[in-house]
């Protein structure tokens, strides 16, 4: 028994052994043939910001093919100022282990309003799903954390495009010059228009005439040219009517009928009446009846209707509506916390200006140029109506109301810092009512920007 143990447990350290060895290689089996996988075309999906608010922006990726490395563009769509602002980007492409990472390596086109800065990239992470003839990329992107700009992440999900060459971001690399380094250009499109035919009208059949087939009895046969003889003509035969019994009531009714002794009455003659005499009757004339007057006729009184008179519709008085007085504007003087503290110290510059129609004016606030952490303090006639604002290419907007007695304003831009790249530039957009003014302005620790506003009086 002890040599058959022992048998069993080798066979069971063989088997152990083989079942570690294919766990081991099963791996890296499937992980070079994903890597093994041809990748490279035309992806289109889009990007999910997730944050306070799920924000899904469009997002395509070109992956080609370059001396047996990955290589790739990229092209995102933002909806800013009321319309979309579109760029493309050369990214790069990699595999590690079953994820497939692309980073953005800069900006080659863009339509933006402000220019984005370098040092914000973002990166894409995803993996290689294939189900039946569609392939899908699917994971999670970030951005890296400036000292101006947090980190933000979502989702992304791309399909690749058969139909590559209809894609925007191989037009916007074509306008580039840039579709002839795809290795993926000149392959075919799979998917060909298809012509829809349509069948033949089929004609409508008319439907069969059924003749109903002849009584046996009524089919006469045809007369022919011939010399034969006419069939006969079938006898018919009457049908012999059958008498039924009478009832068993009906038969007590016929005995007792029989059996009875009632004799026929005799008829009595009957004596005949005699004759009345003529009565002769005197008629005498009766008088003529008198005619009785007839009474006289009564004419239809017709009562006459008037029309009530239709009640007057009441006038319709409306009122006009008070025009809607706008807040008070808030006094806030310069000092150290609300900023533009030395603004008796600086030369204030006005070089531009303008004319307004409207009772309030919307501004709104963007960095000109690269994002390198300006800030800047805003006076409206005097009085901080932004306090050390931070230029970025998010919008910091704000209203003004003014008021009638007010025919002119001025707008004074106070520079609190030059960030990395003196001077501070920022831009103002202007909006009065339809129409908008953009306002680009320049100041340091020396010189104030200024902007004048007078209002537009009708002739």
């Amino acid at each position: 028994m002890k040599p058959f143990k022992k048998n069993e447990q080798q066979k069971m350290k063989n088997y152990c052994k083989y079942l570690l060895l294919f766990c081991w290689l099963l791996p890296a089996a499937l992980l070079a043939q994903q890597q093994q996988q041809d990748i490279t075309g035309m992806w289109y999906g889009q990007l999910t910001l997730i944050d306070s608010e799920t924000v899904n922006l469009p997002y395509e990726v070109a992956i080609s093919e370059d001396k047996g490395k990955l290589v790739g563009y990229s092209r995102i769509v933002f909806h800013a100022n009321g319309k979309d602002e579109a760029g493309v980007q050369d990214i790069s492409v990699k595999w590690k282990g079953y994820q497939l990472i692309m980073e953005d390596e800069g900006f080659l086109d863009h339509n933006f309003t402000i220019n984005p800065t370098r040092r914000v990239k973002k990166t894409v992470v995803v993996t290689l799903t294939t189900t039946g003839n569609e392939m899908i990329l699917e994971g999670s992107w970030t951005t890296n954390k400036t000292r101006v700009y947090r980190a933000y992440k979502g989702v992304v999900l791309l399909k690749r495009k058969l139909d590559f060459k209809r894609s925007e971001l191989f037009k916007s690399l074509d306008t580039l010059k840039l579709a002839e380094k795809l290795s993926f250009k000149d392959r075919l499109q799979t998917v060909t228009d298809v012509a829809v035919v349509t069948p033949p009208p089929v004609e409508k059949k008319p439907d069969p005439v059924v003749v109903p087939e002849p009584d046996p009895d009524l089919v006469i046969p045809a007369i022919e040219r011939s010399t034969a003889l006419l069939p006969e003509p079938r006898k018919k035969t009457l049908s012999s009517a059958k008498i039924l019994p009478p009832s068993r009531q009906k038969k007590q009714q016929m005995d007792a009928l029989a059996k009875s002794t009632m004799k026929p009455p005799v008829s009595k003659p009957v004596p005949a009446e005699p004759k009345p005499e003529p009565v002769v009757a005197v008629i005498t004339p009766k008088p003529a009846p008198v005619p009785k007057p007839a009474p006289p006729r009564q004419e239809p009184v017709v009562a006459e209707s008037r029309p009530k008179p239709e009640p007057k519709p009441e006038p319709v008085v409306v009122k006009p509506q008070p025009k809607p007085t706008p807040p008070p504007l808030a006094i806030v003087a310069p000092s150290i916390t609300q900023g533009a503290a030395e603004i008796d110290k600086r030369v204030t510059r006005s070089d531009q200006s303008f004319y307004f129609e409207s009772d309030s004016l919307l501004l709104t606030l963007y960095d000109n140029g690269e994002v390198d952490g300006d800030t800047v303090t805003v006076l409206m006639n005097g009085n901080v109506i932004f306090s050390k604002v931070g230029l970025t290419t998010k919008a910091n907007s704000k209203t003004i109301y003014i008021t009638s007695n007010m025919d002119s304003v001025k707008l004074v831009m106070y520079a609190e810092s030059l960030g990395e790249i003196p001077p501070n530039t920022g831009l103002l957009i202007v909006n009065d009512g339809d129409k908008r003014y953009d306002v680009r302005f320049s100041a340091d620790l020396k010189t104030n920007a200024a902007i004048m506003l007078r209002r537009k009086k009708n002739e």
